[in-house]
């Protein structure tokens, strides 16, 4: 499928199925688990510690560890359902954030939670509530993925994919990193980036098998520190400082 659906539909799509999602980071799935240990690691290393109000948005259930070390960790997403059990729980969308404008020190919007939305509309507003000076992490997937090599989707500024994650049927929308870049550039500076799901894409990719392999996802680490070979990989995030 091409990149003509609009994000709306994948949006309203990814709700109404983490509304009937109990969880969604299961630990019997390889990639769901090291997906979330990478994003853990990432953002306990880049959010600042002291008495920081960090907003958590598109928390999918999950905070990172980060409300066990910041005093105020509002955790939104536009699941009712993902924000049960974990505190201080916020329904919105995050194209629409319902806060006013310098709020955090630092927001979080990790879990390819972009991937579902208009990055138009959510990443001027991930800006617009941090203050200024403060830290934007942004996780997406993208379309330069060993995944998609040799593919009609590869390098496209905006695709759309079909497959399955976690079990379930998903249509994702995929960016090109110098678009969600030029997105970034309206509102502060990209500081750091880092990426992963490098082995996992290209196991992907020659093999087509979902179940992938303990040392794959442990190579992964590795490669994805590689200069040449991480830009094959499936994510990227992007560490940002709002001007």
């Amino acid at each position: 499928m091409g990149s003509s659906t609009p994000p709306a539909e994948v949006k309203s799509r990814a709700k109404s199925t983490y509304d009937a999602t109990p969880d969604i980071w299961p630990e019997s799935d390889k990639w769901s688990s090291h997906t979330k240990a990478i994003l853990k690691e990432v953002v306990g290393r880049a959010v600042p510690n002291g008495n920081s109000v960090i907003l958590n948005a598109g928390c999918g259930g999950n905070d990172y560890g980060i409300g066990q070390r910041a005093p105020i960790c509002i955790n939104l997403d536009i699941s009712a359902r993902q924000c049960r059990g974990i505190r201080l729980p916020v329904v919105a969308d995050i194209e629409s954030i319902p806060f006013a404008d310098d709020v955090f020190d630092a927001v979080l919007c990790v879990g390819a939670v972009i991937n579902y939305c208009e990055p138009f509309a959510a990443i001027p507003e991930l800006f617009r509530v941090t203050k200024p000076g403060g830290l934007v992490v942004i996780d997406f997937e993208t379309t330069q993925s060993a995944e998609l090599l040799f593919s009609g989707h590869w390098g496209k500024r905006v695709s759309v994919i079909e497959r399955k994650y976690a079990g379930r049927d998903d249509k994702t929308l995929l960016f090109s990193a110098d678009h969600i870049k030029r997105i970034v550039d309206q509102s502060g500076i990209v500081t750091e980036i880092h990426r992963y799901h490098t082995t996992t894409a290209v196991w992907l990719r020659v093999t087509k098998m979902l179940e992938i392999p303990n040392i794959v996802s442990s190579l992964d680490r590795f490669f994805s520190r590689v200069p040449i070979v991480s830009t094959l990989a499936s994510n990227s995030i992007f560490l940002c400082q709002k001007l």
